[in-house]
């Protein structure tokens, strides 16, 4: 068994000075904040910005970036302050442009061009677009163009005439004539004038009936011949006026044409493009030579058949002219549409209506030759976003794809020729969602192979504390507050080493931060005021806690009309004040609480009645099955423990977790089986192990005030205070008026490192040191313990006999 003879040290308190690091103003060379020159910078996060920096710079495959840390942790900022500053110092990418396929309109090809360049085509094709149909219509109606084809179907005309011609002059010689009706042309005999009938013919006799028969056919045989040649004819005279129309066209069209090549010579794409443009336009010349370029009733209801008035323009895809560097997108709600793009529709007279026009960028697109930046969370919800982007980074293009259950008209789906795609994606969120990706999909390692984790916290050191004082400098610069005094900018860094509950760390959570600044500010401002001073902070900092304040005023006027039973005076058995936290949202704040414990015979173990009742957490009760592993070591060595004991959280109704009440648990344990009275103006906090050494705990400062603010609203005595694990004294970073008062030795906080030693605080009593067998003294705390379990055991022992 571990003997204590040196464990118990002397009971001192600790002083005012220990229980915050102040920031000394002095140390700030300036007045005021504006006196400092403006410098942006990033406070600590060495580790998560050389992460980033390694995964921005390196170009293999995969390396893109999740970023993670709390909110408020200035991740975001950071993260685009960085990528802004690189992005900045690489070119800018090309524009992408759309414009149709005309061999496949269902297909728009995609064009790169330099910067600035898509917005000059789109530009000088839309008036090519707008000036064409006027200009082509004014050609054909020239008279020149008029009097050319009209020379054509006169040929055509004379031609005509000449066929027919010879198929009347044979009608004559065999008493025929050619008939010419609606229905068409056709032969038929006649007799004195008169058309012979069928029915006449059948009554003909039958020599003269089987001439007429035979002169008809040889007359429809020859009146066929004609009539082939004359398509014959109408056919190549169609094609001498295509070839007039495509000649009289290209006229026109060629130097329009060579206008917007003299602007892109240099780009190849374009060019062929332009090619296909013209021979489009030629193949079509009859719908302006027409004039019929809209057609109401079914414009634009086929991707086959997109408007002339369309079908020439350019859908500026991605415009990068206004960029001065690399692009940096950030998408705060990925969905699917948002970062691959879509295809939208119109529905005009009950067709659904689609073009190349009508083809959206994505963020991907935006961002393509630059960086990305997601919201992680939201796009683990999306899994059409996830998919979407983790199909992009492997094929290194990204395609506009609609589904089709986002239309309520099902109609032909556009397939818009994909994107090459060069780009950094960064995705930012809580820890949690890193590994809830891990955990959803195998392949997110193989994109994602850099992390850059965000502390919540940075080592506070001179240099940390200028930079908080610099960037309250930016804040004040970038949003027009009031200039802060190097004491209020002090009690700021202060309000940091509080955030994180350590007096040498300071937070790195800079949302926290600012709003403290810009809560000063107000209240500065709110009294009239050029600058901000320290108690314009310490005011923010009271109208901050009573904002969300209510549940602890509610707890404080509990505990005060004695609804709830706390004692801070006087002596009790087997009774305990703990100290526990209350959390909701961003705040927290501490809260006493009357742990009892009652002990009686029985086989040795420890009942945690909230346990029971699946009111305690398992950490809570790890803490409690620990008590037993210090009774049985500290008592159990030469007698066995025939006890059972009950352990509660008194008028505490809510769960209950953490082990922090391990150690006021013990203590309430050990004044029940000793019955030794513990004293009731002292609170314990704690986590004990089965050694009886006190290891340090959360919430000490929120704990340590709660207990305070119930003993100054009963009223100090001078022998109210709190027992707290001495590594908890970096920890402490209390308010004004708990240091005042233990200035004043109204109230009191002292650190232990063993069960003994609070003991000793709680008692009174010698604590006692066990001999070579085990055995205590028998007027201290531990012989008293173990008298009782003697007791106990031999109650038990009797009760035994009897039954037998």
């Amino acid at each position: 068994m571990m003997k204590r003879e040196n464990s118990i040290h002397k009971n001192v308190h600790l002083t005012a000075e220990q229980l915050r690091r102040r920031c000394d103003p002095a140390k700030f060379e300036f007045d005021i904040t504006d006196d400092l020159p403006f410098e942006p910078g990033i406070i600590g996060q060495d580790r998560a910005v050389e992460a980033i920096r390694f995964g921005l710079d390196i170009e293999s495959p995969g390396f893109n970036i999740f970023v993670m840390g709390p909110t408020s942790s200035g991740r975001r900022s950071i993260i685009k302050r960085i990528v802004e500053e690189k992005a900045a110092q690489e070119p800018v990418p090309a524009d992408w442009v759309y414009v149709t396929q005309f061999a496949d309109p269902g297909r728009p090809r995609a064009i790169a061009l330099p910067a600035g360049r898509g917005r000059q085509l789109r530009a000088v094709m839309e008036r090519f677009s707008t000036i064409l149909p006027d200009r082509l219509q004014q050609t054909f109606d020239t008279d020149r163009y008029a009097v050319a084809r009209e020379e054509l179907e006169q040929q055509y005309r004379a031609l005509e005439r000449e066929a027919l011609s010879e198929v009347e002059s044979s009608c004559r010689k065999r008493d025929c004539v050619l008939v010419r009706s609606p229905s068409g042309m056709y032969i038929a005999s006649v007799r004195e004038g008169e058309l012979l009938t069928p029915e006449t013919i059948s009554q003909l006799d039958a020599t003269e009936q089987a001439r007429v028969q035979h002169d008809l056919e040889e007359l429809d045989n020859l009146l066929d011949d004609a009539m082939r040649h004359m398509r014959d004819h109408e056919r190549k005279l169609q094609a001498e006026i295509d070839r007039l129309d495509r000649e009289v066209a290209d006229f026109t069209l060629s130097p329009l044409l060579d206008e917007v090549r003299a602007d892109f010579t240099d780009q190849q794409a374009v060019l062929s493009y332009l090619d296909e443009v013209r021979e489009d336009i030629l193949a079509k010349v009859a719908i302006f030579r027409s004039g019929e370029l809209v057609r109401p009733d079914i414009e634009g209801a086929s991707l086959l058949d997109i408007p002339v008035h369309k079908r020439y323009r350019v859908n500026l895809f991605v415009d990068n002219s206004e960029l001065r560097g690399a692009p940096v997108v950030v998408v705060e709600r990925p969905s699917a549409q948002r970062l691959l793009g879509a295809v939208e529709y119109d529905v005009r007279y009950g067709a659904t209506v689609t073009d190349h026009m009508l083809v959206r960028a994505g963020a991907l697109h935006r961002a393509n030759g630059g960086y990305l930046i997601i919201e992680a969370t939201e796009l683990l919800e999306d899994y059409d976003a996830w998919s979407g982007l983790k199909q992009a980074l492997a094929q290194k293009e990204v395609r506009v794809e609609s589904p089709d259950g986002d239309r309520l008209v099902r109609t032909v789906t556009p397939n818009p020729e994909p994107v090459p795609l060069r780009t950094k994606v960064v995705l930012v969120g809580h820890p949690d969602v890193l590994y809830s990706l891990y955990g959803l999909d195998d392949d997110f390692g193989k994109f994602f192979k850099v992390q850059a984790d965000f502390h919540t916290e940075v080592d506070r050191t001179p240099e940390t504390e200028r930079a908080y004082v610099r960037f309250i400098r930016m804040l004040c610069h970038r949003e027009e507050l009031l200039p802060f005094t190097a004491e209020a900018a002090a009690r700021v860094v202060e309000f940091g080493a509080r955030l994180v509950e350590h007096q040498d760390r300071l937070s790195a959570q800079f949302g926290y931060i600012a709003d403290l600044v810009r809560e000063s500010h107000y209240w500065a401002r709110a009294a009239g005021q050029e600058i901000v001073r320290r108690e314009d902070v310490i005011t923010a900092l009271k109208k901050q806690r009573r904002r969300v304040g209510l549940l602890e005023e509610l707890s404080l006027r509990a505990l005060l009309e004695d609804r709830l039973l706390v004692a801070t005076q006087g002596v009790a058995v087997g009774q305990v004040n703990a100290l526990t936290v209350v959390s909701y949202g961003s705040s927290a704040y501490g809260v006493p609480c009357r742990v009892t414990a009652r002990a009686y015979v029985g086989r040795g173990s420890v009942i945690d009645i909230h346990r029971e009742v699946d009111l305690g957490g398992p950490i809570h009760s790890k803490g409690v099955l620990t008590l037993t592993g210090y009774f049985g070591g500290q008592y159990g060595i030469s007698q066995a423990l025939s006890m059972e004991a009950s352990l509660s959280f008194e008028q505490l109704y809510d769960d209950i977790e953490g082990d922090s009440a391990s150690c006021a648990e013990l203590y309430a344990l050990i004044s029940a089986v000793s019955e030794i009275p513990l004293r009731q103006d002292l609170s314990v906090t704690g986590a004990v192990d089965q050694y009886g050494n006190v290891m340090a705990i959360g919430g000490v400062n929120e704990k340590i005030s709660g207990y305070f603010e119930v003993c100054r609203a009963r009223g100090l005595t001078g022998t109210q205070g709190v027992i707290v694990p001495r590594a908890n004294i970096k920890h402490l970073m209390l308010e004004e008026d708990v240091i005042s008062a233990v200035h004043n030795q109204e109230f009191h906080i002292y650190p232990i490192v063993s069960v003994d030693e609070g003991l000793a605080l709680l008692t009174g009593e010698p604590i006692g040191v066990s001999d070579a067998s085990g055995e205590f003294p028998a007027n201290t705390v531990h012989g008293r313990v173990a008298r009782r379990l003697k007791n106990f055991a031999a109650s038990d022992g009797d009760r035994n006999t009897d039954n037998d």
